[in-house]
């Protein structure tokens, strides 16, 4: 479990029950699979506790070899728990003799990345902070949680058929769509030019008209090196897609609109070559002028050793943008590899 150090004086251990949280409430999600309790005093104890003590990862590979789907489970999530800690053991431990349990592990280190999860425990921290901040003012019937919305695809082998929790499933291209090992997959090869898009309104979350004038979209991203050119992947706001092409030299950016396919900016070059499962993070700063009109501020950041960034901002005109009400995830193209995309966050008013 992760400890956050920080001492909150004067709350009463009061316990949220699950009726009085929304159902869709990723924080408590998040929170449960964290193994953090959501009574004031059980928040409170991941505030204060010393920081530092650790999931025994000795028990939780124990579990994780076990014949019980269940108690594998929860030594999954122990691991992956346990952060960077996690990757270095696991990575240096003597191979199991049990190729099921080897082939267990290896899913456990693909799924801790090579990000050691630096998101999720920001959105551990707020979801701790928040809940807590609510318990002391009462809870209001907003959808807001707080001003964060956190999805880290913690399902096993779910397809997406017409959507996944919160978001809706949107499908073109007659290829499917699943979440799998913490990290959402859409399908290559077979299909037709068209678009996978999993999708947030700002109607589900925030529960507003609209994500606001100034909000932050980040995830972590990457696609198969297969037909490079031939399709592209990434993130839109409204009408508005930031991509690039997986496996092309330099990764090929731009801005383009979702409906007309026309080009907004340029091709660009990234200065490295985007490719693999979760080895880049696309952040985009959404701002709206007085005039309506709206600026995109992009990072596209390659994770690791010697990871390189690449920058790049347009304004778009309200016209070509539309309302501020959808942020997707998306694949786009002929046919080609497989997208993949893990800890998705929206920042409000960032």
């Amino acid at each position: 479990m992760k400890f956050i150090p920080l001492i909150i004086l004067g709350l009463s251990a009061v316990a949220f029950s699950e009726g009085d949280l929304k159902v869709s409430d990723w924080r408590v999600e998040l929170l449960r699979e964290e193994g953090i309790g959501s009574s004031v005093a059980e928040l409170q104890k991941a505030l204060t506790a010393v920081p530092g003590v650790t999931n025994k990862l000795d028990d939780a590979l124990e579990m994780l070899a076990s014949q019980d789907f269940d108690e594998r489970d929860a030594g999954r999530k122990k691991l992956l728990s346990d952060g960077e800690n996690a990757l270095k053991w696991l990575r240096e431990i003597e191979p199991s003799e049990d190729p099921e349990l080897r082939r267990r592990v290896l899913n456990v280190i693909e799924e801790l990345g090579l990000v050691f999860r630096k998101d999720r425990e920001v959105a551990v921290e707020h979801a701790v902070k928040s809940l807590l901040a609510e318990g002391l003012e009462g809870r209001e019937n907003s959808a807001d949680t707080g001003g964060m919305f956190f999805e880290w695809f913690g399902e096993i082998d779910v397809d997406l058929k017409e959507g996944f929790r919160q978001f809706r499933f949107e499908n073109s291209s007659e290829r499917p769509g699943k979440v799998e090992g913490a990290r959402l997959i859409f399908a290559g090869k077979a299909g037709q030019d068209g678009d996978q898009r999993l999708i947030l309104e700002s109607k589900t979350w925030p529960g507003e008209i609209d994500f606001g004038d100034h909000f932050r979209v980040s995830v972590i991203l990457g696609g198969e090196d297969v037909s490079s050119g031939a399709w592209h992947m990434g993130v839109t706001i409204g009408r508005i897609r930031t991509l690039f092409h997986p496996g092309m030299q330099s990764g090929s950016f731009r801005f383009e609109r979702i409906d007309n396919h026309r080009h907004l900016s340029g091709t660009k070059g990234v200065g490295f070559d985007p490719v693999g499962d979760g080895r880049q993070r696309i952040s985009i700063d959404v701002t709206k002028m007085l005039d309506g009109n709206v600026r995109l501020d992009v990072l596209l950041e390659q994770l690791g050793e010697g990871g390189r960034i690449f920058q790049s901002s347009t304004t778009v005109d309200a016209e070509d943008i539309g309302d501020l009400s959808e942020v997707s995830l998306d694949r786009s193209g002929r046919s080609g590899g497989k997208a993949y995309f893990r800890d998705f966050m929206i920042t409000l008013n960032h």
